[in-house]
């Protein structure tokens, strides 16, 4: 599975789910996920990535936690953004499925 470094501002501005923009005056939403063991993500710490879901024609953006952060001690291996409930319930949702394909995602966190 290829993973792409995608720039910050670019990653930080678009849902993860819906592709609309995220400014500073929209309400965000997080979801986390735990990588399946044996997924090695730590040359990208701390940025943020394109992947390829399985399941989904789209790439999607995700953070990648770093050691020591909140999120990593809540184990939380990556973090995708959106803009609305909606938008976490629907990638929610494509996740899920990814799980049960079994490659990459162990499991998934909402945050809201």
């Amino acid at each position: 599975m290829n993973h792409y470094i995608i720039p910050d501002e670019e990653a930080l501005g678009q849902c993860a789910a819906c592709k609309g923009t995220i400014n500073e005056t929209t309400e965000v939403f997080g979801l986390g996920a735990k990588l399946k063991p044996g997924i090695d993500l730590s040359e990208f710490e701390s940025h943020c990535i394109e992947i390829d879901l399985l399941s989904e024609d789209q790439p999607v953006y995700m953070m990648v936690t770093v050691p020591g952060s909140e999120a990593k001690n809540d184990g939380k291996d990556g973090m995708f953004l959106v803009c609305s409930e909606s938008c976490a319930a629907e990638l929610k949702k494509i996740l899920a499925k990814e799980i049960t394909l079994g490659k990459m995602f162990d499991s998934v966190q909402d945050d809201i």
